[in-house]
Parts: structure tokens; C-alpha cells; sequence
């Protein structure tokens, strides 16, 4: 029975051992689960709770600008308002008592007032400070910036108080034409901002606004006023809307942003991540210890309940292992309990020892049929162990690296691949022995006299009745020949793909500019105006040629003809700057822009920043009749503005209003029609 006791005890300590092992991994998956459960629960709910905030922010944003927008447009309308500069005292006054009316019916509204080019200034219960020039002022400057729209939400330090005010202003237009004036509504920002930066979920939280270039108008630190969202919050993107994180002094900040209908501003809620992980962190602290102390307690019961039941297991093992090795045991040899597991113990031990026997047999009669197929493979078949080691290697081998097959056994099968290719062989070693990784893997190999060549190498395991494995097979293959033919296909396929990409290229590019050319335009203008006919969005079109440019090449030459068509193929890609704007050479001297998603009074203003960057070239022109310089003229089009059927009709469209421009004199642009 001594036999026995030493064994028993064995089991017995790894059984207790793996119970240990098995409560900490229960404790470890639990708490993972628990704590993953727990983590996404209460990130899901402030990310809610944040998303809701900003929602009520942006609504707050939307409502309040869009009361001080609309009074705006009121005043506007005034025309007393519009026409101060040239009236008297009496209209002033009457001026400034509507202003403090609206001043009591609107208690969000700090300061309200009109400025004019004259230098007058109409303001309640406020004394400029001396020599004080209204047209010199943000507000009069951003209202004429935007003229006609009014400009919404610029933040500026009033001149004598210093406090930060937002302003929202309107240029006003004069009876006779054109802006002499803005009327304008200020707000606090910190009462703006008190409104929309407290909130109750979580002390840490607050809101601010950007305007729609990305600058910080709204915040409760005014140091960061002016800046942009890039600057404090490198998550952010520039469209960007809903969840984002940032890190800012160290600390991370859950934060949500959404753009306000009304002003298009950005609106942006954050908390600190760290305010949002702390109950976590609490509730799962407590939910490891508890699972940890059951699991312990599982376990060891686990353990105590299945050494019991190991002993004839034991037994069985050592029967086996006797058997196998031909021993024979002793007089004190085990009886098995008469119970299940002793009963299976004992059947098993005698249908082992049958079975070994017979295996014994088969597997000698095998092993020459193996050799002898091992020895026919016309590709290297080697045998190793575990660790590299070459157990036997085909006679293929012998002809493939040039050794005697008797020299393989004993070297490692890294012996005959190139050092640069060992650790990756390696790894490919253990993916098979812990992944059953079977290739193929191609690697360089060496032959005996120093040479190399490409093989691409097979492998499998050998195992054991358990399963365990014990050597590898490893089948190597030279592929020098198909290695290079597939190089040569690589080369040709590459060389092809060159070759496409360059005429696609010529076949869409207007040689002489650079820019897209005419087969280009026609597929864009196809494809944008499917897409205006669909989805009912704005499509402009910009028609241009060079004023006289038959005269140019007549006075100056072609080839300083073509320098021009250069020079301003650059111009119009440098102003036409937004991404889906399409720039193209329509034929000879002429030009044309296609513009998505945008209107006329956009093109416009576009075509008119084309003409005057043209002109700032200030290329020469002497045979001119209208410049010392070359010039342009310009058609634009839209094609909301009509009812039409295809691009080309908004081709001919533009074309008219080019010719328009012509006809009053060049040097200018024309819409067509001038007016709706």
C-alpha cells in the first residue's frame, strides 16, 4: 500500500490546485463581465444624460438667438432707423425710446443700438468714450463682413466696462443703395453662459458654443474665448457630430456636440470621464470580493469531493504504464473498489493491455510501409523533433540541399534556412504547435555548398494517444522557377497598371493647364445635375473666357498665349478652393466652374472673386481695349433658377450670361437671368 500513498498525495495537490486555479479564474471571468456589464451600463447613461443636456442647450441656443435675430429684422425694417444719419434730434429720440421698449420686453438683452459711417451713435443710458468710431467696432465690422445677412453670436469686450459681450448686428441699407449703418443687440455672456453651463446629473459638467469657423463665443473660462475647439478639444473634428472623448490638463472628457438649426453654431457638453468611473469603480470592487469569496469557497469543496475519487484512477495509471513498459506488478497489487469508478478502473486496465499488445504489432508492420513512402516523395520530407532536431529526412532532401541523407539526422532544420528567415520560422513553429498551423510558409533556403533558393514548406504534427505532440513533419518544396515567373508576372501586371493610370489620367486632363478637360466636365455636370434633379440641391455653373485673347496671341505670341491660359488655369484653382467644386478647361481661351450645393448669390460673389484675382495678375495686355492688364468676363447660372432638362441647357445658360457680359463691356460678370 506504500506504493500507492505517494502518488495519491500527488493528485491530491494538483486537484487542489487546480480548484485554486479554477476559483481565481472564476473570480477573474466574473469580475471581468460583471465589471464590463457595470462599465458600459453607466457610460451608456452618461453618455445619455449628456446627449440630452446638449439637446436642451441647443434648443436653449435656437430659441434665444433666433428672439434677438427676429427683433433684429423688426428694427431693420425701421425706417427711421435706416435713415438716422440724415434726421434730426426729434427722430433720434424716438429712436432711442423704441429702443428701451425693446430693452423692457426683453430682459436677455444688455444693450441695444445703432452705429453709422458718420461716427453718430444711438444708445440708452450709455456715453461713448472720446473719439469713439462705431465703424471701427467688431460688431459694425461683422455686420458689413456678412451684409445682407446679419451676423449671429460675435464675442467682443465692450470698450470702457471691459465686460464680454455677444453681439448679433445688422447692416443697414440706405434708401439710395448701399450700407451706412448697423443696428445691433448685445448679451451678456455670462449670463448666457450661466444659463446654459449648470447642470444637475453631474458637478462637473457644463456646455459651451462655437460659431460655425470652429471659434469658442460662449464658455464659462473667458480666457478661452476666441479660440477654436480644435485648441481644447484635439477629438474633435470639424463636422463632427455626437460622442467624442479629449484629454485637456491631464484629464479625459466624455463630451457631445450638435449643431444649432438656427445659427449653425456647435454646441458642446462635457464631463470629466473621472466623476463618471468613480460608483463604478466602488460597485465593482465590492462585486469582485463577493464573487472571489464564493468561487474560493466552490472550489474548495470541489477539491475535497474529487480526491476521494482519484485513488483507483491512480491505480489505473500505474497499471497502464507497467504494461506499457512490460513490468510486471507486485503481490501487493491494488483491488479496485466495487463501485462505478472502480469497476471502469479495472475494465479498462484489462482492455489496455489487449489493445497495447496488438498496436505493438500493427505499428511494426506500418513503420516499413511509412519508410518506404517517405523514401518515394519527390519533395523533401523531414521528421524532427519538438526543438528543431532532425530525426530522418527523405531521400529527396539529399538532392534538393545537396547532403548525404545520412548527414541529416542530428542538424536542425534551421540549419538550411537563411538567418534572416529564423525567426520567422520560428513563429511558424510555435502557430503550429499552438494554433495547428499546417502553412504553407516560404522561406530562403541553403544549400550544402553555400548557394540559395525559394522552398515553400509544409508542416504538420505527429501526437501521441493523448493528443500530445511529439515530432513534426516538415515537407519542403523548391519553388526557384515559380517564384520568378511570378515576379515577372508582378513587373508586367505593375508596368500595366502604370501605363492605365497614365492614360485615364491624359484621357481626363487638359494637357496644356493641367486642369480636368472637356470629356471631364460633360461626365461631372451629368452626374451633379442627376443629383440636383433628385435631391432637389442648389448647382451653379461659371462660364469665362479672355477678353481679346486672339489680340493677346496676335501681339505676344502663342507660346506666351499658352503661359496666360496657365497662369489663370492656377488663379482658379487657388480660389475655387471647396472640395466638390469642379475646375475645367471648356476649349481654347474658355473656362468653366461647376458648383454643387450652391446658389446664385454664391456663385456670384465667387465669379467676382475669379475676375479680381485675374486681374491682380496683372499680366500685360497693350493691344486691350479695355485694360492695360489681361481680363476676364463671366456667365453664371443656376440651375434652381429654371426648369431644365439636362446639364447642357445650364451650359447654355451660362454662355448667355458670358455673352451678356461681353456685350456691356467685358471685364465684368452677368447672371442669367439678372433677376428672378
Amino acid at each position: 500500500m506504500n506504493r500507492s500513498s505517494s502518488p495519491q498525495s500527488s493528485i491530491k495537490r494538483e486537484i487542489f490546485q487546480s480548484s485554486a486555479l479554477l476559483a481565481l479564474i472564476v473570480m477573474a471571468v466574473f469580475g471581468f463581465f460583471l465589471s464590463t456589464i457595470l462599465y458600459y451600463s453607466e457610460i451608456s447613461k452618461a453618455r445619455g444624460v449628456i446627449k440630452q443636456t446638449n439637446y436642451a442647450v441647443a434648443l436653449f441656443i435656437d430659441g434665444y438667438f433666433t428672439e434677438l435675430v427676429n427683433t433684429i429684422t423688426v428694427l431693420d425694417d425701421n425706417k427711421e432707423i435706416r435713415e438716422a444719419m440724415v434726421l434730426g434730434e426729434e427722430a433720434h429720440q424716438r429712436i432711442l425710446d423704441g429702443y428701451r421698449s425693446v430693452l423692457k420686453a426683453n430682459k436677455n438683452i444688455t444693450f441695444i443700438y445703432s452705429g453709422y459711417e458718420n461716427g453718430l451713435m444711438l444708445i440708452n443710458d450709455y456715453t461713448p468714450p472720446e473719439g469713439f468710431d462705431p465703424t471701427s467696432r467688431p460688431w459694425y465690422q461683422a455686420a458689413m463682413a456678412t451684409k445682407p445677412e446679419p451676423s449671429i453670436g460675435l464675442p467682443y469686450q465692450e470698450i470702457k466696462t471691459k465686460e464680454w459681450l455677444v453681439s448679433t448686428s445688422r447692416a443697414l441699407k440706405q434708401s439710395g443703395g448701399g450700407y451706412g449703418g448697423v443696428v445691433a443687440i448685445d448679451c451678456s455672456i455670462d449670463q448666457v453662459v450661466r444659463l446654459i453651463a449648470q447642470h444637475d446629473e453631474y458637478g462637473t459638467a457644463f456646455s459651451f458654443v462655437a460659431d460655425r469657423s470652429g471659434k469658442i463665443i460662449m464658455h464659462p473660462d473667458q480666457s478661452v474665448l476666441g479660440k477654436s475647439l480644435q485648441e481644447i478639444t484635439e477629438g474633435f473634428q470639424g463636422d463632427s457630430q455626437g460622442d467624442f472623448t479629449y484629454r485637456l490638463d491631464k484629464v479625459e472628457h466624455f463630451a457631445y456636440s450638435s449643431r444649432s438649426a438656427s445659427t449653425g453654431w456647435t454646441v458642446v457638453t462635457v464631463v470629466e470621464k473621472r466623476e463618471i468611473l468613480r460608483p463604478i469603480i466602488s460597485q465593482v470592487l465590492v462585486l469582485i470580493c463577493l464573487t472571489g469569496l464564493i468561487a474560493v469557497f466552490l472550489g474548495f469543496v470541489q477539491s475535497t469531493l474529487l480526491s476521494r475519487l482519484s485513488r483507483p484512477l491512480v491505480e489505473l495509471g500505474k497499471k497502464i504504464k507497467a504494461t506499457i513498459a512490460g513490468d510486471e506488478l507486485g503481490a501487493d497489487e491494488y483491488v479496485y473498489p466495487n463501485n462505478e469508478i472502480g469497476i471502469m478502473a479495472r475494465e479498462i486496465g484489462q482492455l489496455a493491455e489487449k489493445e497495447l499488445n496488438a498496436k505493438t504489432r500493427e505499428l511494426q508492420a506500418s513503420e516499413e510501409i511509412y519508410k518506404t513512402i517517405l523514401m518515394a516523395s519527390p519533395d523533401d520530407i523531414t521528421i524532427a523533433d519538438l526543438s528543431g532536431r532532425i530525426i530522418m529526412v527523405s531521400e529527396a532532401a539529399g538532392k534538393m540541399f545537396g547532403y548525404d541523407v545520412k548527414d541529416g539526422p542530428g542538424m536542425s532544420v534551421m540549419d538550411f534556412i537563411v538567418p534572416e528567415d529564423h525567426e520567422r520560422a520560428h513563429a511558424n513553429i510555435v502557430r503550429m504547435l499552438y494554433e495547428n498551423y499546417n502553412g504553407p510558409n516560404e522561406y530562403r533556403a541553403i544549400r550544402k555548398d553555400r548557394s540559395c533558393f525559394d522552398i515553400e514548406v509544409n508542416n504538420g504534427l505527429i501526437r501521441d494517444r493523448q493528443g500530445n505532440p511529439v515530432q513534426m513533419v516538415l515537407i519542403a518544396r523548391d519553388i526557384t522557377n515559380r517564384k520568378k515567373a511570378e515576379q515577372q508576372i508582378q513587373e508586367l501586371v505593375h508596368q500595366l497598371e502604370i501605363e492605365r493610370d497614365l492614360a485615364q489620367y491624359n484621357s481626363l486632363t487638359d494637357s496644356l493647364t493641367g486642369l480636368s478637360n472637356r470629356r471631364f466636365f460633360d461626365n461631372a455636370l451629368r452626374t451633379e445635375f442627376s443629383r440636383h434633379k433628385r435631391s432637389g440641391s442648389q448647382l451653379s455653373l461659371i462660364m469665362l473666357d479672355v477678353d481679346h485673347f486672339k489680340k493677346y496671341n496676335d501681339h505676344y505670341g502663342h507660346s506666351a498665349g499658352d503661359d496666360c491660359l496657365r497662369q489663370i488655369a492656377h488663379t482658379l484653382k487657388a480660389v475655387v478652393e471647396r472640395g466638390p467644386d469642379i475646375v475645367a478647361r471648356y476649349g481654347g481661351e474658355e473656362f468653366v466652374v461647376i458648383l454643387p450645393d450652391t446658389d446664385r448669390h454664391g456663385a456670384a460673389v465667387l465669379a467676382g472673386r475669379i475676375g479680381e484675382a485675374v486681374l491682380r495678375l496683372a499680366l500685360p495686355h497693350a493691344q486691350s481695349d479695355i485694360s492695360e492688364f489681361v481680363t476676364i468676363s463671366l456667365g453664371v447660372a443656376t440651375a434652381a433658377d429654371h426648369i431644365l432638362n439636362d446639364g447642357a441647357q445650364l451650359v447654355a445658360l451660362a454662355d448667355q450670361a458670358l455673352y451678356q457680359a461681353k456685350k456691356d463691356g467685358r471685364n465684368r460678370y452677368d447672371v442669367w437671368p439678372a433677376s428672378i
